[in-house]
């Protein structure tokens, strides 16, 4: 195993529970917004919660870089997640 692996793989496991919670903040905001839409609308916020929560089951928990791409992208989905719903077209 090279230094890089080695690096990648050994890294304070808090990172993952940060990313973790994140996405417990996405994951949130897309159930407020399901519960207050009905039909299509309802669905489409229940797929994007189920998408990411998949996607962050996939991350490997071993991989510092997965982890820190993962949360940096999580971040900057909250980050641009208004209070309520967009319009949904």
């Amino acid at each position: 195993m090279s230094q890089d692996d080695e690096r990648d793989r050994i890294y304070d496991p808090m990172i993952y529970d940060i990313m973790r919670e994140i996405a417990n903040q996405v994951i949130g905001r897309y159930l407020v917004w399901q519960r207050a839409a009905t039909g299509r609308e309802a669905q489409h916020w229940q797929d994007e919660r189920i998408r990411t929560r998949l996607a962050v089951e996939a991350v490997n928990a071993d991989s510092r870089r997965a982890v820190e791409a993962k949360t940096a992208e999580l971040r900057e989905t909250l980050r641009h997640m208004p209070e309520h719903a967009p319009a949904f077209a």
